[in-house]
C-alpha cells in the first residue's frame, strides 16, 4: 500500500474510532433547544446493572396464618389498655401464634399449619411445592439475575435488580407486577357474572378441559396475551359471546365479560371484544416493547393450568411490602468504577506506547476497538438479555489484558526475527506466522470453556455470555485486526526500524 493511502487511512480510522468511542462512552449531557431528543445518553448507561451494582427490589411472601415479627408487635402493639376486654383480646392474640424464628406461625387448627406446637408434614409438604413452583416462575421469566430464598423456613424472599424495566414503566411498577402475579397459587378458574362456569363446576372438571393453551404474541406492536381453547371450551365462549348482548327477562343486562382467575386475582377479564372468529381470546395487554408484562400473566396462566392451585396460599402483596434496596457497593457505585476503569484503561495504552513505541500504538488502536465492540454488544446486541454485573467488568479487564498480553508476545516474536538479520517486513510476517496458532489456540479454548458454562444457573450462564462476547472480540483484534492495523502504520511509516524501536548491529569483526 502506498504511503499517501496508508496515511488516508489511518486518518479515516482515527476519525472512525474516536466518534465510536464518544458514542461508547463520552459523558451525558442535556442538549438545550431541543424537542425530540432532550438529553445525550452514551451507550455505557444503557446497561441493565445487576442488583450489586444497580440495587432492586424485594418482597416477602407470607403463607396465610404467618406473619413477620414486625406484623406481629404492631399488631400486638395496637392491642395496648387497660381494660378487661382489650386485655383479653390481647391474650387470645398471643396465644394464636407461636415463634419461629423471625416469624409467628398461626396456631389456629382452621390455617391448618401447626399441630401439638409442632408444624405439620402436610404443610411442610405443601409449602415446599408452593416454593419449588415459585422458583420455577421466575426461572421462566428468563432474568439475567434475580433471587429466591426461603427465610426462616416459611416465608420467601425475592429480589430483583432495579434495572430491569421496560421501556414504558418504571422499573418499581414492572417489579410490582412480577412480584404481585408470580407469587399467586391459586387454581384456574372461569368465571362469568362472578360465578364459576357451568362446565367447571362438573365432577372433577379443571380448566385444562377448556383450555388447550396460553401464549404470548404479537401483532401490530402490540403485545397479546393468546387463549386457545378445547373443543368443549370453544363452546363455552360461544355461549357467553352469544349471551353477552342479551337482556335477561327481568330486565337486567347478563354478564359482560369472561374472567380467567388464579385464586381470587382476575387475570384476564375478557369482552366479546377480544374474543375471535373461532371463539379463542386475543387479549391486548401492553405495546410490544412492554412485552414482558405480558410474559409475566402468561406464566402465571400457564403454570396454574398445568400445575392447578396448591395447598398454600400466599398473602396478596400491597405497595408498601415491596421495598426497594441501595447498591452493595454505595450509591456512586457506578461513578467510582467508571473512572477506575478509565484510569485501568488509560494506564494500559500508555505502557503499550511506551514499552513497544509506534507498534504500540497498534495496540492502542486494538485495545480501543475491543472496547467499542464489547460496550456496544453490552448495551445493544445483549439488550434485555443479561445484566452488567461487577464480575461483567472483571470479564472484560482480563480479556483486554489478554489481548494485550498476547500482543506484546506477537511483538516478541517480531524481534526475534529481526534479530536473526532480517528485514522488518520478514520479520513481521514470520512474527505473525509463528505466533498465530498459539493464540487461536488460547482463545479456542476460553471460547469452549465459555460455551459451557451457558448451560450453569443464570447468573453464571450471563457471565458466560458475557465472557464470549469478550472472547470473541479478543479474537478478532489480536488475529485480524492489529494485522490490518499494523500494515496500515507500518506502510506509512518513513523509519520502520524506528517505528519498532529496532536497533540494527552492525558487526565490525574482519
Amino acid at each position: 500500500m502506498g504511503k499517501k493511502k496508508s496515511v488516508v487511512l489511518m486518518t479515516l480510522l482515527t476519525i472512525v474510532i474516536v466518534v465510536l468511542c464518544a458514542i461508547t462512552a463520552f459523558p451525558s449531557f442535556y442538549i438545550p433547544g431541543s424537542d425530540k431528543v432532550k438529553k445525550w445518553n452514551p451507550a455505557v448507561l444503557q446497561y441493565d446493572l445487576s442488583m450489586d451494582l444497580g440495587g432492586g427490589y424485594y418482597a416477602y411472601y407470607y403463607p396465610e396464618g404467618v406473619i413477620s415479627e414486625n406484623e406481629y408487635e404492631s399488631n400486638l402493639l395496637a392491642l395496648q389498655g387497660d381494660d378487661e376486654e382489650v386485655k383479653a383480646e390481647r391474650e387470645e392474640y398471643v396465644k394464636s401464634y407461636k415463634k419461629y424464628g423471625g416469624l409467628y406461625i398461626s396456631t389456629d387448627p382452621e390455617d391448618g399449619i401447626m399441630e401439638n406446637g409442632a408444624v405439620t408434614e402436610e404443610f411442610k409438604t405443601a409449602f415446599k411445592a408452593a416454593e419449588k413452583e415459585i422458583r420455577a416462575r421466575y426461572a421462566a421469566k428468563d432474568y439475567a439475575e434475580y433471587r429466591v430464598s426461603v427465610v426462616d423456613g416459611y416465608a420467601i424472599r425475592v429480589e430483583l435488580p432495579a434495572s430491569e424495566n421496560t421501556d414504558n414503566q418504571t422499573s418499581s411498577q414492572y417489579a410490582s407486577q412480577a412480584l404481585s402475579l408470580l407469587a399467586l397459587t391459586g387454581d384456574l378458574t372461569i368465571e362469568k357474572g362472578g360465578e364459576t362456569v357451568d362446565e367447571l363446576k362438573e365432577e372433577d372438571a379443571t380448566a385444562k378441559d377448556l383450555i388447550k393453551s396460553i401464549y404470548v404474541d404479537t401483532k401490530y406492536e402490540v403485545a397479546y396475551v393468546r387463549v386457545r381453547f378445547t373443543a368443549k371450551g370453544k363452546e363455552m365462549v360461544k355461549a357467553f359471546k352469544d349471551s353477552a348482548s342479551e337482556t335477561s327477562s327481568d330486565g337486567s343486562q347478563t354478564a359482560s365479560t369472561l374472567d380467567i382467575k388464579v385464586g381470587d386475582e382476575a387475570i384476564l377479564s375478557v369482552s366479546t371484544d377480544y374474543i375471535t372468529e373461532n371463539n379463542n381470546i386475543m387479549y391486548p395487554v401492553a405495546q410490544e416493547t412492554d412485552i414482558r408484562y405480558a410474559e409475566t400473566l402468561s406464566i402465571v396462566l400457564n403454570s396454574a393450568l398445568k400445575n392447578g392451585g396448591y395447598d398454600v396460599q400466599f398473602r396478596a402483596l400491597t405497595s408498601s411490602d415491596i421495598r426497594s434496596f441501595a447498591p452493595i457497593y454505595g450509591e456512586n457505585v457506578l461513578t467510582l468504577l467508571f473512572i477506575a476503569l478509565a484510569i485501568v484503561i488509560v494506564a494500559i495504552l500508555v505502557g503499550l506506547v511506551v514499552k513497544m513505541g509506534r507498534y504500540g500504538v497498534v495496540g492502542v488502536y486494538s485495545s480501543l476497538s475491543y472496547f467499542i465492540i464489547t460496550a456496544l454488544c453490552f448495551a445493544f446486541i445483549s439488550g434485555g438479555v443479561f445484566v452488567v454485573s461487577l464480575g461483567s467488568v472483571l470479564v472484560f479487564l482480563a480479556g483486554l489484558v489478554l489481548m494485550n498480553v498476547l500482543h506484546y508476545h506477537v511483538y516478541g516474536a517480531i524481534k526475534k526475527e529481526f534479530d536473526l538479520g532480517k528485514t522488518v517486513e520478514s520479520s513481521v510476517k514470520g512474527g505473525f506466522n509463528k505466533t498465530i496458532w498459539g493464540i487461536v489456540d488460547i482463545y479456542a479454548v476460553l471460547l469452549l470453556g465459555g460455551l459451557s458454562l451457558l448451560v450453569g444457573a443464570a447468573g453464571l450462564a450471563t457471565l458466560a455470555q458475557q465472557a464470549i462476547i469478550c472472547i470473541v472480540a479478543g479474537a478478532f483484534c489480536n488475529l485480524l485486526w492489529s494485522r490490518a492495523i499494523n500494515f496500515t502504520f507500518l506502510s506509512a511509516s518513513k523509519n520502520k526500524y524506528k517505528y519498532f524501536r529496532f536497533v540494527r548491529e552492525d558487526d565490525d569483526d574482519e
